[in-house]
């Protein structure tokens, strides 16, 4: 019985890992963008990139033409300097609901 146990969380476990390396991952970016670039050089596969924009005082935005490439490590959120996150990965299943997306 431990033995059947200890199987099926391992392949829970595999599964999960697997699902989550093969999901497509999706990556917003919303109105409070202030275009600093700091997501894009943080972002480690290159999935972002700045693009012109007449919204914020930068006169650019961060854009995502490539989120196939997208590891969904994250780090383009944790190097956004704005009270909300204007940078969101949101990976495989999650869902959640969209704030006023500017690009």
């Amino acid at each position: 019985m431990l033995w059947y146990t200890k199987t099926k969380i391992a392949l829970n476990l595999i599964h999960l890992l697997v699902e989550n390396f093969f999901m497509s991952h999706s990556v917003k970016i919303y109105d409070t963008c202030i275009g600093c670039t700091q997501c894009v050089r943080a972002c480690p596969t290159d999935v972002l990139e700045m693009v012109p924009w007449d919204g914020c005082k930068a006169n650019q935005i961060a854009s995502a033409p490539r989120t196939e490439d997208c590891v969904g490590c994250k780090r383009c959120e944790s190097a956004c300097p704005t009270d909300f996150l204007s940078v969101r990965v949101y990976l495989g299943s999650e869902t959640t609901r969209s704030m006023g997306l500017a690009y």
